[in-house]
């Protein structure tokens, strides 16, 4: 998601909102409890062989580099301008797996010289290779909230992409500076789940013309501008053809 401004946001409530995200989707994909992890990590001193975290065991981050639950319960508390939360696989030596491996990590910025974004990241291996219509329902509702919650003006769920650039930014070449700036006024691609910011939906023709016309499974409409489109039932099973008349109905509004 990305948001114009924090100045109007209820802090504590994206706090809160942030604690659910983790504990309620993120944290069930880990093997380790997080307590364990915390148990574990605690005791822990990093060394040449080892130097990330015990071997074997998933790696909790938070920006503050502590391994404590107070710590992360203060830095929801306090939420401050840059919160990263991550949950890292290991291998056997302690290091980070980068293939066959997971990950999956929350990122707040909120730096007055550059664009505030709420990033929720999991890496697709966590689920199987499939990700069950139950989990995506619970993925789109705390888009919702979040959504409503930091008045965003953007954002999306998708499965096509991990960078810093969507499917569509790299297709048409669309630097990320260009993106992030623009993001209140231009969507950064059409998605399985493509949140329209007020300024989007306003281009479009406005929320009943958007309603009324969006080519996609679901239109709702989630009150100040905003507009979440869903555009097919199941998050692994969108047809090219179905992409296609989404972009072309959100070309007004893509880079």
């Amino acid at each position: 998601m990305e948001l114009d401004t924090f100045s109007g946001v209820d802090r504590p409530a994206l706090a809160s909102w942030f604690g659910g995200v983790f504990t309620d989707l993120l944290a069930p994909l880990c093997p380790a409890s997080i307590e364990e992890l915390v148990s574990v990590a605690r005791d822990y001193h990093p060394s040449d062989t080892t130097p990330w975290g015990p071997p074997g065991y998933a790696r909790l981050l938070l920006s503050s580099g502590e391994f404590t639950l107070p710590s992360w319960s203060a830095a929801l508390e306090d939420l401050p301008s840059f919160l990263r939360v991550q949950l890292v696989q290991l291998d056997s030596q302690g290091v980070p797996l980068v293939e066959d491996g997971w990950s999956a990590e929350i990122l707040l910025k909120d730096d007055p010289a550059f664009p505030h974004q709420i990033v929720v990241t999991a890496s697709r291996s966590l689920f199987g290779g499939w990700i069950s219509h139950v989990v995506q329902q619970d993925w789109l509702s705390a888009f919702r909230s979040g959504a409503t919650l930091a008045q965003a003006c953007g954002g999306w769920i998708t499965l096509d992409r991990a960078g810093v650039r969507t499917a569509h930014e790299v297709a048409v070449g669309v630097g990320l500076d260009e993106s992030l700036f623009m993001a209140a006024e231009l969507s950064r691609g059409p998605h399985w789940a493509t949140l329209l910011g007020p300024r989007q939906v306003a281009a479009l023709g406005g929320v009943q013309e958007v309603s009324a016309t969006a080519p996609c499974f679901s239109v709702e409409n989630l009150g100040g501008g905003r507009i979440l489109l869903q555009l097919t039932e199941h998050l692994d099973e969108v047809p090219p053809d179905v992409v296609r008349k989404l972009t072309e109905f959100l070309s007004p509004v893509l880079h």
